[in-house]
């Protein structure tokens, strides 16, 4: 059984990739409701702050002393302003207090402390503490829900999922670098980018040369009719699935440099990466050396910023001779081609309004992605 799409389907209409009526249904119907990836715990340091905006609404996410984690709705209690101003920072005390009228908070739990009024004879403080934000730790990845009382369950989140992963002990990587990047197209287009391999020999020759498959614009051995005969015929790496011969690793020069994620070294000696991925947004890679987190969040019909975590074993990072570069450069490469043929993607969907594009057999994942969409809007 192969992989592919066996009749046309017709693509979203292109307007749907700009239109602002259809951006707000999106962050309304799936954004506000989905489980959404924030960062590794090891990603933020104790006793620092990280906010994030989804659209119109801003929460912020606390770490403190003991590395316990707190995410509140970014909004003092009094009369609604905006507490933390900055992307991240540093705390200097437990103690949260609002920049405008100064009513302090509890970082643990978000009680209110005090406020700067005349005291009434009655008011209850319990009444006005932050408003806590649904959150849920798995394996080291912090995910947050704005809607109340959805249980994180591994099956509905991750629409793409490989067992392999639960042999990594991720909670005990740590971070090794953490990219940022804008990117002027529908959030959409990037996702649909990432799930097909169309794209790769023009767009990715570095990384079509270090993953042979991708040459024959193939994401899976299984996505070609006639997989299993090919298999058997050739022993290439083409036809086999993997990195070229003699590399571990997605980077410059394929070496693992002796560092090689040993729980999960047969997996990815036969596949070359393993990936799993949660729609809205975020996507995973494990490959020899790292794993390489990628999270996505639209900031605008037209505009999606990418944030990239590279995390790794500890014994890994504090190998002097450890050269992360060689396969953070790697990533960021990768990451920028599939930016410029996103944005130049984008340019061209708005001369034919609500006409359609079709989708190949190969674009199975989009295929899927886009019911997934649909489903949620219409």
């Amino acid at each position: 059984m192969n992989n592919s799409l066996k009749t046309p389907k017709k693509s979203l209409p292109f307007n749907w990739y700009y239109d602002e009526k259809t951006y707000q249904s999106e962050i309304t119907k799936i954004f506000n409701k989905e489980w959404i990836y924030i960062c590794h715990v090891d990603s933020i340091k104790p006793m620092h702050y990280r906010t994030l905006k989804i659209d119109n609404k801003s929460i912020v996410l606390i770490k403190n002393n003991e590395k316990k984690i707190s995410v509140f709705f970014n909004t003092c209690m009094h009369r609604g302003s905006q507490i933390f101003q900055e992307e991240e920072g540093k705390m200097h005390s437990p103690v949260i207090i609002c920049p405008y009228h100064q009513w302090s908070y509890k970082s643990s739990n978000g009680e209110l402390l005090n406020t700067t009024s005349i005291n009434y004879e009655k008011f209850s403080k319990k009444e006005y503490g932050l408003k806590n934000v649904n959150y849920h730790i798995w394996n080291g990845l912090i995910f947050i829900n704005l809607g109340k009382n959805k249980n994180f369950s591994k099956k509905s989140v991750f629409q793409y999922y490989d067992d392999t992963f639960e042999k990594l002990n991720l909670n005990q990587f740590v971070t090794g670098h953490i990219w940022k990047k804008k990117v002027q197209c529908n959030w959409k287009i990037y996702w649909e980018n990432y799930s097909e391999c169309l794209h790769c020999p023009n767009i990715h020759p570095e990384l079509s040369d270090l993953v042979p498959l991708y040459q024959r614009r193939l994401v899976d051995i299984k996505d070609h009719p006639e997989w299993n005969i090919l298999k058997d015929k050739y022993s290439n790496p083409k036809f086999q699935g993997g990195l070229k011969d003699g590399s571990q690793t997605w980077s410059f020069d394929g070496n693992a440099q002796g560092h090689l994620l040993e729980s999960v070294k047969e997996e990815l000696e036969s596949k070359g990466q393993i990936y799993i991925s949660t729609w809205p947004s975020m996507f995973l890679g494990v490959y020899g050396d790292h794993v390489r987190v990628v999270r996505l969040i639209p900031t605008g019909p037209e505009e999606v910023e990418l944030t990239a975590e590279w995390l790794f074993q500890k014994n890994t990072l504090n190998d002097p001779n450890y050269q992360k570069s060689n396969v953070i450069d790697f990533g960021i490469l990768v990451m920028n081609q599939d930016a410029d043929i996103a944005e130049i993607n984008q340019k061209g969907l708005y001369n034919l309004g609500s006409e359609q594009g079709v989708l190949m057999p190969e674009e199975y994942i989009i295929y899927e992605f886009q019911k997934y969409i649909k489903k949620r809007l219409i």
